[in-house]
């Protein structure tokens, strides 16, 4: 039987955890759960026995915090100090199989961004408009942290731009079968 499940948590390393931290709870309005912990397998290896087990026994040092988004997913924010991180090749890795950016939704992405540049982020290409999909007002737009994580924004939700696009998508198939033709 098929479940759907729900996102529980995103994982993002860092190389400043406190600036990364303080960042996304300045723009993005994340919640901090507990706080920053710094974990050094020479001084204490229990949270290695415990918590970081499905990692190998070359991860000696650590920080680490949990930010909470308004819908209850976490990120996870880790930043890597031994074995130091190793670095991004490209600027937006795109093609790079894996995740390559995270969404978020909020009402106004126009005066967010403006807050994200101003902050150190930036913009990366052009606007979406979901004007196309019936959704007038609508739109989005992808930006990085100081950091180069990637992170879209929408002002509604996945599911409201699938079915509207989804909805738009019958009705173009509808015409196309009567004229022949797409308006």
């Amino acid at each position: 039987m098929s479940f759907n499940r729900a996102v529980n948590h995103i994982a993002i390393s860092c190389t400043d955890l406190e600036a990364l931290t303080k960042w996304y709870m300045r723009n993005f309005g994340f919640e901090l759960i507990g706080a920053v912990r710094h974990f050094k397998r020479s001084e204490d290896p229990t949270p290695f026995e415990t918590i970081f087990v499905s990692y190998p026994d070359t991860l000696k040092e650590l920080k680490f915090a949990i930010l909470t988004a308004g819908n209850g997913v976490g990120l996870e924010l880790f930043q890597f100090i031994d074995p130091a991180p190793a670095f991004r090749g490209q600027e937006f890795e795109f093609t790079r199989p894996g995740y390559f950016h995270i969404c978020i939704t909020d009402p106004d992405p126009e005066g967010l961004l403006k807050n994200v540049i101003s902050d150190g982020g930036k913009q990366i290409g052009d606007w979406m408009d979901y004007s196309r999909y019936g959704l007038y007002g609508q739109k989005g737009v992808y930006m990085q942290d100081p950091w180069g994580n990637t992170v879209e924004v929408m002002s509604l939700s996945i599911e409201r731009v699938c079915s509207a696009g989804g909805g738009i998508a019958w009705y173009k198939q509808q015409e196309l079968e009567k004229t022949g033709k797409f308006s």
